[in-house]
């Protein structure tokens, strides 16, 4: 049985084996298109906004909010967890004796 295995995956990799190959000389025998030089404005611009707009503030401020109680809710599972663990340790360790 291991050895039709080991046949299996022989051909299976011999056949994986020799379709790379051929699909890395392909792209290897593909052109190669020429990089494009790129502009680049050194200058800042000019009518960049200086401070948020009020709808991006309190869409800020939304997000904070839910980050905040998100926290919070992580931390009460957490410490709640953390108690009923030590409990649960607690009682065992009485158990066992």
């Amino acid at each position: 049985m291991s050895r039709l295995l080991l046949a299996c995956v022989f051909s299976l990799m011999s056949v994986l084996g020799i379709a790379g190959v051929a699909s890395a000389q392909e792209a290897a025998n593909a052109p190669v298109p020429a990089v494009q030089q790129t502009t680049v404005n050194p200058a800042p611009d000019v009518n960049a906004p200086q401070e948020p707009s009020p709808e991006a503030r309190e869409e800020t401020k939304r997000k904070l909010w839910i980050g905040g109680i998100a926290v919070l809710l992580f931390v009460l599972v957490y410490y709640r967890n953390k108690k009923r663990w030590a409990k649960w340790r607690k009682e065992r360790a009485a158990k066992k004796g």
